[in-house]
């Protein structure tokens, strides 16, 4: 009886965290910072940078991709430790939720931090520039609401995807900075 309860509680707090962020979902929500940096070359060649935007582009993705690195890391451990308590029949679910919770602030932190860094590339930018980085977001956006905003929801490979001009072999073209930082990339 003890072991059933403890699996149904298990349960209800899974479903309960995994709910959490469907229950906020919006499209403009469901831009995703990686998908925004694998695009992002297509979207600094489009804009062509000067020398000095180059050099300030090229230090914000370092910058980015360096947060994004260490939140990988940090989640695979606490996916880890996760799986780990879970095997402990002694685990406090509640223990577990902070956890989650204090990963969820934290990523929500660094997502105002790379949001910043790719404003300040975006105040680098002149008037053209900058009406070519909101086409960019706009059509991700649009691409975003089509799929329902369910991620991986797509008849589409995500890696066609593009912001604005199709490129010839039938990947997408763009980039961006909404909803979580704008990706450079070179």
């Amino acid at each position: 009886m003890k072991i059933i309860r403890f699996v149904c509680a298990a349960a209800g707090a899974a479903l309960a965290l995994g709910l959490n962020g469907q229950a906020l979902a919006l499209p403009a929500m469901e831009v995703q910072v990686d998908v925004l940096m694998a695009q992002a070359g297509d979207l600094k060649q489009l804009l062509n940078l000067n020398n000095n935007q180059q050099i300030l582009w090229r230090q914000t993705e370092s910058k980015m991709r360096a947060i994004l690195d260490d939140r990988r890391r940090r989640r695979e451990k606490m996916q880890s430790d996760l799986k780990r308590g879970l095997d402990d029949p002694h685990t406090e679910l509640r223990d577990m939720a902070k956890m989650y919770d204090a990963e969820a602030e934290l990523s929500h932190q660094e997502d105002r931090q790379m949001r910043e860094l790719f404003l300040t590339v975006n105040d680098a930018l002149d008037d053209k520039q900058r009406q070519l980085v909101l086409h960019a977001l706009n059509d991700q956006l649009l691409r975003v609401a089509d799929r329902g905003a369910e991620p991986g929801k797509s008849d589409e490979p995500s890696h066609s995807r593009g912001m604005g001009r199709q490129r010839p072999g039938g990947g997408g073209a763009g980039g961006g900075g909404a909803g979580g930082g704008g990706p450079p990339q070179q």
